[in-house]
């Protein structure tokens, strides 16, 4: 990280310190602290990994937004500190957490988070979520995602289906059967379930 970088964010400490204080009324504050530990580790260059927390918690802010979702998801049972969170940082408009703190297990870690879709069940511990994930419903089902488990750009998690702890979903993959606990797994597959009867007929009409 640049010097000015530096600079920036201890200039803009008027804008961190009453935001960090909002995470301090957070009811999930032992999550807050895992997610800006594991945010810390993944995004700050080594050099700058021994600051204080506020300092680290204001890195994060001002270098990848996603960070911003992220601390608004876990101060979603506070309205006063959500909005004033919210007034002091805009998060990634295209990142949509749509589930309840409660079920988000601590050290949720999202990279670039652009045009991504959360809605799982439950996610567990140090999960890593990169862009344009989906994760969602089937009708009135969704997933359940284990601890660590890593879920790549582009890939689609959907329906009533569990992906086990430490699991590698593949860029692209698309996942509709549970993951075992441990796997890697890529690439997505299509079948035909059913052919329409006005393109049987026009076949028909062909031959």
């Amino acid at each position: 990280m640049r010097m000015y970088k530096l600079i920036w964010i201890y200039f803009n400490m008027w804008r961190i310190i009453p935001a960090y204080l909002c995470t301090k009324l957070s009811k999930y504050q032992d999550k807050i602290m895992m997610d800006i530990e594991i945010w810390k580790k993944k995004l700050l260059p080594i050099e700058h990994q021994g600051h204080s927390d506020i300092v680290s918690f204001g890195m994060c802010l001002f270098l990848e937004k996603a960070f911003r979702n992220v601390m608004l998801n876990r101060l979603h049972r506070n309205p006063v500190a959500f909005a004033i969170f919210r007034c002091l940082f805009s998060p990634l408009d295209s990142l949509y957490i749509n589930m309840p703190p409660e079920n988000i297990g601590g050290g949720l870690y999202i990279q670039h988070g652009f045009s991504t879709i959360i809605a799982a069940k439950s996610i567990g511990q140090c999960c890593h979520i990169n862009q344009q994930v989906t994760i969602g419903y089937n009708g009135s089902e969704s997933s359940i995602i284990g601890n660590n488990v890593t879920v790549t750009a582009g890939a689609i998690v959907i329906g009533n289906v569990s992906v086990g702890d430490n699991s590698i979903i593949g860029a692209g993959t698309v996942i509709t059967k549970d993951v075992p606990e441990g796997a890697i797994v890529v690439g997505s597959s299509a079948r035909i379930l059913k052919v329409k009867e006005n393109v049987e007929n026009i076949n028909r009409n062909n031959n």
